[in-house]
């Protein structure tokens, strides 16, 4: 019997999947019949549905292979399709039909997005017996459907639930949702019936509040955090609502291991109050403080960066560049997303921004790089210099991205030549997207650097 060759070996090539952008996956499958095999599930792991394509035939020879299935059309064309495997189920805009829900009933995740609910869709719901997570989008749900709402909600881990439209009555007040662990809100009719489901949720252990801003709910959900109301809480997201330094103390202290944190403050964090969050720094993966103390810079930002090992995506806000440049090194070497608005002096960028750019490169793992600031006076005298993506100013230091995948300066005037996009796309590898001019100063040259990173499959987003 002949060997097999090494790279032919099912264990090998699914630890070679690990590294192959899924935009490779069709090129690998017809590498041979071994890589075929290997990569087919891959292919079809995941399937968005959208007007023309894939074809139907394909889908339904594939179907076995779906674990996740995004449906945007407005017909039922696939309305016989049958996926066994299936885990998570999105219709958008959809004609909603209890034969495609109930013939998935062991999906664990359903999301509806502005689908077009057929009558009690509701109390089909109730046969789904292994949901547990459940997003909406633009849902209502009839008077006469209210109960097999919240009967359902008893059964979810995470609900997540944006413009809801949701009679006030029903069986609420006697109802415990002990499951739900998971909780985002946005924008609903009823405020006053979701903190009711919220007090009803003794074990809520991470809450999104996307409230509009000052509005009295977010202060309502404040003082029920800082009553130690949730024991499990662990994280909290209230982007919107301007919380005073007082407020983020009080949640500081209320909960006992923040993992995630993300709230637009009134004002600059008092000493205090930096002693508290330091207490978390252990523990953060999440972290997004908008301190509103423009144009004063962060004060915290480089102390986050070299204090906090488990920190996976972070947004900060005016960033003194030179104070990243000479403080410790980051030791945030898990952080995905970076989100940085960056100052820089004038007369020093060519010095400070590579220096900075050091600091960037320890994030191996990086995948969202997000770099914008730049700022002039009334007198339109510049103050603050935008971050100069050149290889003359060290853009050649963040050659060890290499999971890079998004990198965003929109806002920011850049002068990049064809040198620089070739840089970029021998060492980002896995980059699909640039978002920003890629320069702004010379005729023509913006229009040539688009052209030949869409010739390698990359999109630019002005």
């Amino acid at each position: 019997m002949p060997l097999q060759h090494p790279l032919e070996l099912p264990e090998i090539l699914s630890h070679i999947a690990l590294y192959v952008h899924n935009r490779s996956y069709p090129a690998c499958a017809q590498v041979s019949k071994g890589w075929h095999q290997a990569f087919i599930p891959l292919i079809w792991m995941s399937v968005h549905l959208r007007a023309g394509e894939p074809h139907p035939e394909a889908v339904m020879r594939y179907s076995h292979h779906v674990e996740t299935l995004y449906v945007h059309l407005e017909d039922k064309v696939f309305e016989p399709l049958r996926c066994p495997n299936l885990q998570s189920l999105t219709l958008a805009k959809y004609p909603t039909s209890k034969e495609l829900i109930l013939s998935h009933s062991h999906i664990t995740r359903l999301c509806l997005q502005h689908a077009q609910l057929v009558p009690e869709v509701w109390t089909t719901l109730l046969q789904l017996h292994s949901l547990r997570d459940l997003e909406l989008y633009g849902a209502r749900v009839p008077e006469q459907d209210t109960d097999a709402f919240w009967q359902l909600c008893t059964r979810l881990e995470r609900l997540s639930v944006f413009y809801l439209s949701i009679p006030r009555q029903g069986q609420l007040s006697s109802m415990e949702f002990p499951r739900l662990k998971e909780l985002d809100v946005g924008k609903v009719d009823d405020i006053p019936t979701i903190l009711g489901l919220m007090s009803r949720c003794q074990n809520l252990a991470v809450i999104r509040w996307h409230g509009a801003a000052y509005r009295q709910d977010s202060y309502d959900l404040v003082e029920r955090i800082a009553s130690k109301t949730w024991p499990s809480l662990h994280s909290v997201s209230i982007p919107r609502a301007k919380i005073s330094d007082d407020d983020l103390a009080s949640i500081l202290s209320a909960i006992q291991q923040i993992t995630s944190l993300d709230m637009s403050c009134s004002s600059a964090p008092q000493p205090g109050t930096v002693d508290l969050l330091r207490q978390h720094f252990s523990n953060l993966t999440t972290l997004d403080l908008d301190f509103n103390i423009w144009p004063s810079p962060n004060p915290i930002a480089q102390e986050i960066l070299s204090s906090c090992p488990l920190l996976e995506r972070c947004v900060f806000h005016h960033i003194d560049a030179t104070a990243i440049a000479k403080g410790k090194p980051w030791v945030c070497s898990r952080l995905r997303t970076l989100f940085m608005d960056l100052e820089f002096d004038p007369l020093t960028i060519s010095d400070i921004q590579p220096r900075v750019f050091e600091q960037i490169a320890r994030l191996y793992r990086l995948e969202y790089l997000k770099l914008w600031g730049g700022r002039a006076r009334a007198d339109r005298r510049v103050v603050s210099s935008p971050v100069d993506l050149r290889l003359r100013n060290g853009l050649d230091k963040l050659s060890t991205l290499r999971s890079l995948r998004v990198i965003e300066f929109r806002g920011s005037t850049q002068k990049m030549g064809k040198k620089e996009i070739v840089w970029m796309l021998e060492r980002w590898k896995s980059l699909e997207m640039i978002r920003g001019k890629l320069n702004v100063a010379e005729p023509g040259v913006q229009e040539k650097l688009v052209r030949i990173l869409k010739g390698r499959g990359v999109r630019t987003v002005v």
